[in-house]
């Protein structure tokens, strides 16, 4: 029997034309960020269901079992050591961010030096901060500092700021790759990071994971951007007590 699945539209109306509200392309968001931090570590969707609702995204794995980056189709998973595999269609997901990524436009950003600098200078770039974007970075880094994630057991229900404390870190020098990200804004920072949330992989897909830190090696960084509209929000299909327990915590105001 077919699960029933919650679904929540959030549609930009600001300058919004009716055509563009009707079409597909939209970010398509499951499960929520609170849910993360109130210990929600499993999913319903797989990744075969993904492929076909999307070709650009990022997310984690049921059980915080690796770090998810989907690009140009293909999803990938970063596991706990750091290598990168091609990740099996039947491994379910908690959350995530996906879509299909169309250029709407590029911009440039030019004497910036650090990612931290990168997404200051981005916040104030974006065409309107109170629209969706999904964001693709391609290029270089001296040094670049990646989050992984380390599998929890079926019953754990701490919630991932403690977790996030003892991740394990992949420090990289002078590699190339893909920034994979999603611009949010602050009117939904339960559903995800705001304002910026970025996973990266290297052009050899040897590594990955969810970007902290990193020092850029090319002077000039184009920008891509995919203007959305429509935002679509999938809750899983899960009676997880964690959640309930732990909703009116502090922890659920905890930054991961």
């Amino acid at each position: 029997m077919k699960k029933a699945i919650f679904s929540l539209k959030i549609t930009a109306l600001l300058s919004a034309s009716l055509h563009a509200q009707q079409t597909e392309d939209k970010i398509y968001h499951y499960s929520s960020m609170d849910a993360l931090r109130n210990g929600v570590y499993t999913g319903d969707i797989t990744v075969k269901e993904l492929k076909e609702k999307s070709d650009f995204g990022l997310g984690t794995y049921n059980f915080l079992d690796g770090e998810l980056i989907q690009l140009d189709g293909q999803l990938f998973r970063v596991a706990t050591d750091g290598s990168v595999e091609t990740a099996s269609e039947k491994r379910q997901v908690p959350f995530g961010s996906f879509t299909f990524f169309r250029k709407d436009q590029s911009i440039m950003a030019e004497q910036i030096k650090t990612v931290a600098e990168l997404q200051q200078k981005l916040v104030h770039l974006l065409p309107s901060r109170n629209r969706f974007y999904a964001i693709k970075i391609e290029a270089g880094f001296e040094n670049l500092t990646l989050g992984g994630a380390v599998k929890v057991s079926e019953k754990d229900t701490t919630g991932i700021a403690t977790f996030m404390k003892t991740r394990p870190q992949y420090k990289k020098q002078n590699i190339r790759g893909t920034l994979v990200g999603f611009y949010s804004p602050p009117y939904v920072g339960g559903l995800d990071l705001s304002p910026f949330h970025f996973h990266f992989i290297s052009d050899d897909k040897t590594a990955g994971g969810h970007l902290i830190d990193g020092t850029f090696s090319d002077t000039k960084i184009t920008i891509q951007l995919d203007e959305k509209s429509n935002y679509e929000v999938i809750l899983p299909h899960t009676n997880n007590e964690g959640y309930q327990r732990n909703w009116k915590t502090s922890e659920a105001k905890a930054q991961y």
